[in-house]
């Protein structure tokens, strides 16, 4: 009988080690805040953008170490919203993303593509560039497209604090 409650007390310890373990893990992520960056495309396969500006919105989250995420978007007026999201890491005072980006056009046209960011810590300026390959489902047309885009950006929001840290919540949950 003395052999069963061991083992029944050693398996709920592991079990309660093991939830300690997710709760940290799970407290790792810690978002950073959300802010809006205008971008300025200086570069592009169609002449007639360059010039031409737009408004990301999006979040930061820190994962941990020097890892972060973000999520965001660009909504161009009445055209579906360009979804953007990806991860990066933080190289001496350079943020470095690279994220996924998807549009559905409220046409025929379907964009998908990777684009390249670098922010500046301080500044939280940078500059990017952008490989598109669309596609138009238009049965008449069934075509592809690919794009480059490249440009600036600058803050146009509220700085994010990128050099938080995890610790504090780590210690809240040993205590």
């Amino acid at each position: 009988m003395k052999g069963k409650f061991f083992v029944l007390g050693l398996a709920m310890l592991l079990l309660l080690g093991l939830s300690i373990g997710n709760a940290l893990a799970a407290s790792s992520v810690t978002y950073l805040g959300k802010s809006t960056w205008t971008a300025t495309i200086t570069d592009d396969t169609k002449p007639e953008n360059i010039g031409a500006s737009f408004t990301i919105t999006g979040g930061i989250s820190k994962v941990g170490d020097e890892f972060y995420l973000f999520q965001g978007y660009v909504t161009q007026g009445s055209d579906g919203p360009f979804v953007i999201s990806g991860s990066g890491f933080m190289m001496g005072t350079t943020l470095i993303f690279t994220l996924c980006e998807s549009q559905k056009h409220t046409d025929t046209w379907r964009d998908g593509g990777v684009m390249h960011v670098e922010i500046d810590k301080t500044t939280q300026g940078g500059t990017f560039y952008d490989i598109g390959h669309d596609f138009n489902i238009d049965a008449g047309s069934r075509a592809f497209d690919q794009r480059y885009t490249a440009g600036t950006l600058a803050l146009a929001g509220s700085p994010i604090p990128l050099s938080a840290t995890t610790v504090p919540q780590q210690f809240l949950l040993l205590n």
